[in-house]
């Protein structure tokens, strides 16, 4: 079935969202079509028309805040088109109509205002039972990290540099000999922004909550720039630091040693997947023998591991998934982190034009996931969707109890302000009591964020100095 929406909204891209969705049951026409759906939509009501069908939903809009009214008549119209589209195939999605990437903080906000979350999910916003009692079950276990508050802050860093570049990875990062020349000069300037941020953190009166040096893979760096970033990081307290070790082949004895004498607490060892022949095609310069290797010289330092996978790899049936998730638990890692493949813009595997829509496979293989991982003693505690994702399913952490990350909930839940530093860094200021965030984003290159100090760490000051008037009061 092909579709052309005419609407006379600015919601076109959300719609959008609604659509994709089904895909490859519906698909998006670029040419006019015999199936148009109208999407009119006003301030007091919304009305979506499809053949001779019409559907009308006044409901109580007009009767909202204005701030509330545009939110509310684009979850509105999204429902409607939801409804049509699922009648139309027969087909209802896993998450209902949910598109956006938090639906647990939806989840956190509804039951925050009184209301009866898990019906709003199930009967408003068409969430499937499975899938609402996913979302309920990953709240609840949030509740011993989960907080709001105005007098702390998360610190992050961003080392946008891997050794090589995966199939998969549509991150703004760099290949390391690509840029060689600027690695040094970066780590120099990192630093001093770090340096910078944490006496911005000390101004404002702010406790960090904790730390995370993501990328990239951080530890695609040498030894001796990699110890220069952790070190000037060591100065910071904080109740959690984590680094996204993530590649085996980037992870050596003299890297877990400088993370261990800086104090850092938690550290990914992501396989993606435990099979050599897949390794090879999304290009990881490592075999699954370095995986264990790595994993067993890192359990001499006794950090917090989490092990990432990935389902629905370029070839992997779901007895290659089923093997890659029972090594993961054998490992007996705090953390498991299972992600399902999207299929994202600037990808090789886009440009491979990959198809991960396979009907029943994805499903498949997170049941899987979920079952043996909970019945080996972790439960769910975070999770995040994505645009373009096998099957419309989610990514979801694991942790033994008493070790979920910190800084995962935080980000994901949006519930504390972020100082972040690096190239391609965003930082946040979250309103708490108005429900409300602003972001200050560093130049994605390396060579523009080299080029523009000065005027990145000027702007970063205003924008937490203006806007933090009430943190740490």
């Amino acid at each position: 079935m092909e579709l052309k929406i005419v609407t006379n909204s600015d919601f076109m891209q959300d719609f959008m969202d609604v659509i994709r969705a089904f895909s490859p049951m519906v698909e998006y026409a670029e040419k006019e079509e015999i199936n148009v759906i109208h999407l009119e939509i006003e301030n007091e009501f919304v009305r979506l028309k499809f053949k001779e069908k019409t559907i009308e939903n006044r409901g109580q809009i007009e009767n909202l805040p204005q701030i509330k009214q545009k939110s509310e008549i684009k979850r509105l119209a999204k429902i409607m088109l939801y409804d049509l589209l699922s009648e139309l195939t027969g087909v209802t999605l896993p998450y209902g109509s949910l598109t956006g990437i938090r639906p647990t903080k939806l989840y956190h906000e509804l039951l925050e205002s009184g209301k009866d979350a898990y019906k709003y999910f199930t009967d408003y916003l068409r969430v499937p039972t499975q899938g609402a009692d996913w979302i309920r079950r990953i709240c609840e276990n949030q509740k011993a990290i989960y907080s709001h508050s105005d007098k702390e802050i998360d610190f992050f860093v961003n080392i946008p540099i891997c050794v090589t570049r995966c199939s998969y990875c549509s991150f703004i990062s760099a290949e390391f000999g690509k840029i060689k020349k600027w690695i040094t000069p970066y780590v120099e300037q990192l630093c001093r922004e770090i340096e910078h941020s944490i006496k911005l953190v000390d101004k404002l009166g702010v406790k960090v909550r904790s730390v995370y040096v993501g990328g990239g893979t951080p530890t695609s760096l040498n030894v001796q720039d990699f110890a220069e970033v952790i070190n000037c990081l060591s100065k910071i307290k904080c109740n959690e630091f984590t680094v996204e070790a993530g590649r085996p082949d980037t992870i050596t004895l003299e890297k877990l040693q400088v993370m261990k004498n800086c104090g850092v607490s938690r550290i990914s060892i992501n396989p993606q997947t435990f099979n050599d022949k897949t390794l090879a095609l999304i290009g990881r310069n490592h075999s699954k023998a370095d995986i264990y290797r790595v994993y067993d010289e890192a359990l001499k330092f006794d950090f917090d591991i989490n092990m990432d996978l990935i389902a629905m790899l370029p070839t992997e049936s779901f007895e290659d998934f089923k093997y890659s998730v029972d090594e993961a638990i054998k490992l007996n890692p705090q953390n498991i982190t299972i992600h399902t493949l999207a299929i994202k813009k600037g990808s090789n595997l886009k440009l491979a034009e990959y198809d991960n829509k396979i009907e029943l496979l994805p499903k498949q293989m997170i049941d899987y996931s979920r079952t043996a991982i909970m019945a080996s003693g972790y439960e769910p505690y975070y999770m995040y969707r994505q645009k373009y994702m096998s099957g419309n399913l989610d990514n979801t952490g694991y942790a033994k109890c008493g070790k979920g990350c910190i800084y995962n909930v935080d980000i994901m839940e949006e519930t504390h302000s972020i100082i972040a530093c690096g190239a391609g860094a965003i930082s946040k200021r979250v309103w708490n009591e108005e429900n409300r965030l602003e972001r200050f984003a560093n130049p994605k290159g390396i060579d523009v964020y080299l080029d523009r100090e000065e005027i990145i760490l000027s702007e970063k000051e205003n924008f937490f100095s203006n806007i933090l008037t009430n943190i740490g009061k």
